[in-house]
């Protein structure tokens, strides 16, 4: 999944989610859970980036810090701790996540190694007015390996009613002996109803056409069809479409012109959407041509790009390294802060190479 995905995970932020659409497995496991007399100190919250795990988290950690008995996980439970949640001041909630810096007006690269340190003292400190004391990381993904190790230790040896709920977008790179130490919640892509309804009740008087093609696109989460909506990326996805469709021999005009949109002064989120529809679209063809699934145009002009391509005959090969490509570059540019401009330019030369057709 592409890197730089805004804090929105099907709300801004996840702590003011009051009720949570789909996941009703995890809700239902958890409350088992917390209702019986064996509660897991640590739980991983497993799933595509955006499809409401934060929100879960912070859900969860209302009720738990309420201390009251709740049938239900959503609607959140009304108390004066879970305002102080939702305020983001309880003393016994401590949550781990990339710092953002107003001056650069970018997140950091990582949560460091320091704020799981801290994290560990706070737990040692704190009295936990309620009884429990509870942890949101947010992700693990973006903790560097010093970081890890912190949090292993933790989990190994925690804090008498401590609860750890960790965020996780890939949990096949998760350490094992840390997986091994939770308790995992599978989180799945939402159905593109429980997206439109996410959006049409986030952005009132949002054109319908562009909510369903932005849950269309945004693959099941919550964080990119909003994203999608509230960034322009209907017609992002369109002037994306306009150059494609004319390869082999880009029309030099259409792709300078989406390059350009990436200038050193464009707002990041504009090249993030721009590698999650790239990519997504990539993906879409390669499953097309490998299994001849429907390809489901979302502009006049993409069914026919991709009859041809497959008429041509041209393997699916070079589109699959391409798709790897811009996963890999979209992750090292946005990291290392490197010519955005360029790499578009890079990836639509790529694209125009991968579609010409090969000599017999």
């Amino acid at each position: 999944m592409i890197e730089e995905l805004p804090d929105t995970d099907g709300d801004s932020p996840p702590r003011l989610t009051r009720v949570l659409k789909g996941h009703a497995k995890p809700q239902a496991d958890f409350l088992a859970a917390l209702n019986s007399a064996r509660m897991p100190h640590a739980w991983l919250l497993a799933g595509p980036k955006g499809v409401g795990k934060a929100s879960f988290a912070y859900l969860a950690a209302r009720l738990v810090l309420s201390g009251a008995a709740a049938s239900a996980m959503s609607p959140a439970p009304e108390s004066d701790d879970a305002h102080l949640v939702e305020e983001g001041a309880h003393p016994d909630l401590f949550v781990l996540k990339r710092e953002y810096n107003p001056k650069t007006q970018k997140f950091r690269g990582d949560i460091p190694v320091d704020a799981a340190r801290d994290l560990k003292q706070s737990f040692n400190l704190s009295a936990g007015r309620g009884g429990w004391r509870v942890a949101i990381i947010d992700s693990i993904d973006d903790m560097n390996k010093n970081g890890v190790n912190a949090l292993l230790k933790l989990i190994e040896e925690p804090p008498e009613k401590c609860l750890f709920l960790i965020v996780c977008h890939n949990p096949g790179r998760v350490l094992e002996t840390i997986r091994s130490r939770c308790r995992m919640l599978s989180f799945n892509a939402l159905d593109e109803g429980d997206l439109q309804s996410i959006v049409h009740e986030r952005l009132e008087g949002s054109d319908p056409n562009e909510v369903a093609a932005s849950a269309f696109l945004a693959q099941g989460s919550a964080g990119y069809a909003l994203m999608l909506c509230e960034e322009g990326g209907f017609d992002l996805y369109r002037d994306m479409v306009g150059v494609l469709e004319t390869a082999p021999q880009l029309d030099v005009e259409k792709l300078h012109a989406l390059a350009g949109r990436f200038g050193a002064r464009a707002a990041p989120e504009q090249f993030a959407i721009f590698c999650f529809l790239l990519s997504g679209w990539l993906h879409r063809y390669v499953r097309f041509a490998s299994t001849g699934a429907g390809f489901q145009p979302v502009f006049e002009g993409e069914e026919a790009l991709v009859n041809r391509l497959l008429n041509d005959g041209l393997g699916v090969e070079p589109f699959v390294a391409l798709w790897e490509k811009v996963e890999q570059d979209s992750r090292a540019v946005s990291a290392l802060n490197l010519d955005k401009k360029q790499a578009v330019l890079e990836w639509m030369t790529g694209f125009a190479d991968a579609s010409r057709k090969r000599a017999v």
